[in-house]
């Protein structure tokens, strides 16, 4: 099969440390490149795949997040008429211009961009079923979980005594509340996240900073092997969401080293962390304060083998195929 894979215009596919959508789109087109088809990603000037890459430089001339996947999708959809279906992850331009390609074009729900409620009849594909629930008003034709390689982490049995918080600084990932947690429960935190955006520098200022001292230790954004490490070391990972966050790769990457989640019920949660065998569906930060104290009970390889046997690379692309195969109907070249 012919597939184009339309990953974003702002970091490259994979992404070097933060970037969910960019590492499912890798993980999706490698998987892909690995069973025989005939793939092309549309991504970031710097970005590394097996499959043909095309990018676009002349999109960093545009001034704004939207504006950059308006011209990178645009560019892209130039070339569809080369596939057989295009997988798209560009929320805010691609199902605007799915009408201008000649074959399917489908997208996958990362977030739920504003833009999407005028045009419900687009195909999508979302990434958990909370996030069908709340999308109900666009047209979902399944609900695909993201995959990660369980291989690149470490199973980590020997625990070090600090909990952690990895994510971003945004009042919606709740790493404020981690540091209640932390302070209550008297146990150091761990907070690993890159500097935060303007936007959210009051917050940072206001909630964080000033904590960041005696058992909290802030230290910065990380990747590779380091990250690695302190998944692997943690003695369990909050996740203190005050959103319905579609979907935690960061919950699913914990596992995967052995480490128990400590998450609200919130989003798609529920559906990924096993309460009282892979962690802790809490309510409150007084559940989760609770919870640290029984993280002992959490078996680091059941956390692992769940990811191994829902959440794997191979599963969710088998999915994926399935749907291009659906809306290729006839059309389907194998």
């Amino acid at each position: 099969m012919r597939i184009a894979q339309i990953s974003t215009p702002h970091i490259p596919t994979p992404p070097p440390a933060y970037g969910g959508s960019e590492l499912v789109a890798s993980y999706i087109t490698e998987e892909l490149v690995r069973q025989g088809h005939q793939v092309t990603l549309f991504a970031a000037p710097g970005s590394r795949t097996a499959a043909t890459l095309i990018s676009f430089p002349e999109v960093n001339q545009a001034s704004t997040f939207d504006a950059r996947e308006l011209v990178h999708v645009a560019r892209a959809f130039r070339y569809s008429h080369d596939f057989d279906i295009v997988h798209n992850h560009c929320l805010s331009a691609g199902p605007a211009l799915a009408h201008v390609s000649p074959v399917p074009v489908m997208s996958t729900l990362h977030y739920i961009h504003h833009i999407l409620g005028c045009f419900p009849d687009h195909n999508y594909a979302a990434v958990s079923q909370r996030q069908k629930q709340l999308a109900s008003n666009l047209r979902i034709r399944d609900v695909v979980y993201n995959g990660i390689d369980v291989n690149l982490f470490r199973l980590g049995e020997d625990k070090d005594d600090f909990i952690l918080f990895l994510g971003r600084f945004h009042p919606n990932k709740g790493a404020h509340l981690a540091i209640q947690v932390a302070l209550r429960a008297e146990r150091a935190l761990v907070i690993a996240a890159p500097l935060p955006p303007p936007d959210q520098q009051d917050y940072f200022d206001a909630l964080i900073k000033p904590h960041l001292h005696g058992r909290i230790t802030y230290v910065g954004e990380v990747r590779g092997q380091t990250k690695t490490e302190l998944l692997a070391k943690a003695k369990a990972i909050v996740s203190p969401l005050t959103w319905d966050e579609p979907f935690g790769l960061v919950l699913l990457e914990a596992m995967a080293s052995g480490t128990p989640v400590i998450a609200t019920n919130r989003g798609s949660v529920p559906e990924l962390v096993l309460d009282g065998k892979t962690g802790f569906v809490v309510a409150d930060v007084d559940e989760m304060v609770q919870a640290i104290e029984r993280v002992g009970e959490i078996d680091s390889s059941s956390c692992r083998a769940h990811v191994e046997q829902n959440f794997s690379i191979q599963a969710m692309v088998d999915k994926y195929l399935a749907l291009y195969r659906l809306l290729l109907g006839n059309q389907w070249i194998p």
